[in-house]
C-alpha cells in the first residue's frame, strides 16, 4: 500500500509544487502553525495551549514549500509512548496544487517517524472523512466493530 501512495506522488509531482518533509519538532513555530490552520478552515487557537502541546506531542512532521520554507502540511502524535499513540492535527493547506500529493508525502513522513520512534504503540488517527481514502491506502483502516471517538461533554 505503501508503493501505491508513493507512486502516485511521483506520478503528478511535476504537477505539484515541491516539498519537503521534517520530524523536528523544535523547527515547529506555534504563530505560523496557527497560519496553517486558518488557512484549512479551523480557528486560531490559543498559542500558550498551542505551545504545550507541542512540547507534549512525541513527533510532530512538518511539509514545507522548498522554495521559500512556507509551512504547507503538518501532523502530530500523542500518547503513552508504550501502548497508544494518536494522531492529531493533520493539515495540508488546500491552496496548493495536487494537495494529495502533498498529503501522501506527509502521511509517508509520519508512518516512517511512527515505525522508528513508537513501534510498539497501537496507532489511531483522528481525520477529515475526505481522508480516509487516502489514509486507507496507506494501511490506516476504520475500527472493524465500528467504534467511532467520543468527546466528553
Amino acid at each position: 500500500m505503501t508503493a501505491n501512495i508513493s507512486r502516485s506522488f511521483q506520478s503528478s509531482a511535476a504537477k505539484a509544487p515541491r516539498i519537503f518533509t521534517s520530524a523536528n519538532k523544535r523547527e515547529v513555530v506555534p504563530e505560523e502553525l496557527n497560519q496553517l490552520f486558518v488557512r484549512v478552515g479551523q480557528p486560531l487557537r490559543n498559542l500558550d495551549k498551542l505551545k504545550i502541546a507541542l512540547q507534549h506531542s512525541f513527533l510532530c512532521v512538518t511539509a514545507r514549500l522548498i522554495g521559500d520554507h512556507t509551512l504547507v502540511g503538518f501532523v502530530r502524535v500523542s500518547g503513552d509512548g508504550v501502548f497508544n499513540a494518536t494522531v492529531w492535527d493533520f493539515v495540508v493547506d488546500p491552496s496548493i496544487p495536487n494537495i494529495e500529493d502533498a498529503k501522501a508525502q506527509l502521511i509517508l513522513r509520519l508512518k516512517r517517524e511512527i515505525k522508528r520512534t513508537l513501534p510498539h504503540c497501537a496507532v489511531s488517527m483522528f481525520a477529515n472523512p475526505q481522508d480516509l481514502h487516502l489514509l486507507s491506502r496507506a494501511n490506516f483502516a476504520e475500527d472493524e466493530k465500528g467504534i467511532q471517538a467520543m468527546g466528553l461533554r
